[in-house]
């Protein structure tokens, strides 16, 4: 199965809220962007252990294991194969 980011996601690493102001690299290392619109995912299997690797985009050659799962979170990809 390849998969196709259609919406952008962001995981927040850390909470700034309490902080006040902050500078532009400590506001934007506190947050990861996971998926990014255009990616293109691809199925593997390793001894009946599946995730998803990443074959076209900013992610080029990443694997999904750990980051995020595609069950739950299906409305941020469109099936393309």
């Amino acid at each position: 199965m390849k998969i196709k980011v259609i919406k952008d996601a962001y995981y927040v690493t850390e909470d700034l809220t309490g902080i006040g102001m902050v500078d532009k690299d400590t506001f934007e290392s506190s947050v990861a962007h996971l998926l990014v619109v255009g990616d293109v995912w691809e199925l593997r299997t390793d001894n009946d252990y599946k995730f998803f690797e990443c074959i076209e985009g900013k992610w080029l050659g990443e694997e999904s294991d750990g980051w995020w799962e595609y069950e739950g979170d299906e409305d941020y990809f469109e099936v393309i194969d």
